[in-house]
C-alpha cells in the first residue's frame, strides 16, 4: 500500500503574503535520524510539533521505542511506502521486545509511512490517557499478539484515564500465517472513546492453535467506534463489537452493561472468516450498514447479534450467510440482500479483485 500527497504550487502565494506585509508562518521543525538510537533520542529531545523522519532500511530492533509524555509528534519513513522503512524485532516467540513502539501518556502522535513487525505482543501499544493517536500507512506484521492494542487501566473513573481519539487507517494489519499468544487480534481497542479504523486490510487474524481471535474489535464500554472501508480476509471472527473476555475491571468508568455503545460498521468487506464476519456481543445501539460479508464459517452467521444487551439497526447489507439473533439479541434489519457464497468479493474502494 503506498500513498502519494500531491504536490502544491506555493510561490505565487509566497510572494503576495510578502507583498501584503503578511508573512507565513513558521514551518514545522523536522529532523532525520538513520538509527533506531537516534530515533529513541529524536523522540525525547523533540518539541512539539516536530516531525522525525526514519531513514531508509531495515533497523533491528532489542528495545521498544518509547514515546512518554510528548504532544503533537509525527514519526514517519522517510517514503510513502512502508516497506522502505522497517523496524524489525527478533520475532514473536522471543519475548525480550514485547512491542515495537510504546506510548504512555502521549498526545497527538502520529506514526506513518513504516513497518513494524517481529515483537512478541504488540506492533503499537497505546497506554495511558495517549490521545488523538493516528496510524496511517502502516504495516504490522507477525507481532504476537496485536498489530495495534488500545490499553484500558484498572478500576479507573474518567476521561484522564483512557485513550480516546484515536485514527488507524490505509494500513495492513496481520500475520504470515498466524499469530502465537494465546489471544490474537489485529487491532484491539479497551475502552475507549471514538476510535475510527479507515481503510485497512486486515490479513490471516488466526490463534496458532484455532482458538478464537478477532481481525478488530472494540470493548469494555468503549464509546462510538467507527470501523469503515476496511477489508477483512482470511481471519476468525471478522469485525466485533464486544468480545475477547474482558475482565470487568477494565471497563470504562467501571459500567460493564455494554461492551460498546453507538458504534458504527459501515461499507467493509469481509470474506473467508472461520466465524462469524460481523459479531455483535452486547453491542447497543450499534448501526452495521453497506458491509459486503462472504463466505462466514459453518453453522455461524454473516452478522450476529448476541445476548439481550446488543440492540441496534442492520441495513443494506450484501451476505451470502445468515443474520443471526443469538441468545437474546436483538436489530431492526432493513433492505439486506442475500447473494451467492461465490461471489466476488468487492474492493472496498470501488473495484472488484479479480
Amino acid at each position: 500500500m503506498s500513498h502519494r500527497r500531491p504536490v502544491l504550487c506555493v510561490a505565487p502565494i509566497l510572494a503576495l503574503l510578502l507583498a501584503s506585509g503578511c508573512a507565513p508562518a513558521a514551518s514545522s521543525p523536522q529532523v532525520t535520524v538513520s538509527s533506531l538510537d537516534g530515533l529513541q533520542t529524536a523522540i525525547d529531545n523533540a518539541p512539539a510539533g516536530e516531525t522525525i523522519i526514519l531513514a531508509p532500511g531495515v533497523y533491528h530492533e532489542t528495545r521498544a521505542i518509547r514515546i512518554q509524555g510528548k504532544r503533537d509528534l509525527t514519526i514517519s519513513g522517510a517514503t510513502n511506502d512502508y516497506a522502505d522503512t522497517v523496524i524489525r524485532g527478533p520475532g514473536m516467540d522471543d519475548s525480550s521486545l514485547q512491542s515495537n513502539i510504546r506510548l504512555n501518556n502521549a498526545d497527538g502522535i502520529t506514526l506513518e509511512n513504516l513497518t513494524l513487525r517481529d515483537s512478541y505482543y504488540h506492533g503499537v501499544q497505546i497506554n495511558n490517557d495517549s490521545d488523538r493517536f493516528t496510524a496511517d500507512n502502516i504495516r504490522t506484521l507477525d507481532n504476537g499478539e496485536s498489530g495495534f492494542k488500545v490499553t484500558s487501566p484498572t478500576n479507573a473513573s474518567g476521561p484522564a484515564a483512557y485513550s480516546d481519539k484515536g485514527t488507524i487507517e490505509n494500513s495492513w494489519i496481520g500475520f504470515t500465517d498466524t499469530g502465537r499468544r494465546s489471544v490474537v487480534e489485529g487491532v484491539d481497542i479497551v475502552a475507549g472513546n471514538g476510535w475510527h479504523l479507515l481503510g485497512n486490510h486486515f490479513v490471516n487474524i488466526r490463534r496458532a492453535d484455532g482458538g478464537p481471535a478477532y481481525a478488530a474489535f472494540a470493548k469494555g464500554n468503549a464509546h462510538k467506534p467507527v470501523f469503515a472501508d476496511n477489508e477483512v480476509e482470511n481471519c476468525f471472527i471478522g469485525l466485533s463489537f464486544g468480545g475477547g473476555g474482558t475482565s470487568g475491571v477494565y471497563f470504562r468508568n467501571a459500567d460493564t452493561r455494554y461492551e460498546t455503545q453507538g458504534g458504527v460498521m459501515r461499507d467493509n468487506v469481509i470474506h473467508d472468516t472461520d466465524d462469524a464476519g460481523i459479531y455483535l456481543n452486547k453491542a447497543h445501539d450499534f448501526l452495521v450498514q453497506g458491509n459486503t460479508v462472504l463466505r462466514n464459517g459453518p453453522g455461524t452467521g454473516a452478522i450476529e447479534s448476541r445476548f439481550p444487551e446488543s440492540s441496534g439497526t442492520i441495513r443494506n447489507n450484501r451476505v451470502s450467510g445468515p443474520i443471526k439473533m443469538r441468545d437474546g439479541g436483538t436489530a431492526t434489519t432493513e433492505n439486506n440482500q442475500q447473494v451467492p457464497a461465490d461471489t466476488v468479493a468487492p474492493d472496498p474502494n470501488g473495484t472488484s479483485d479479480e
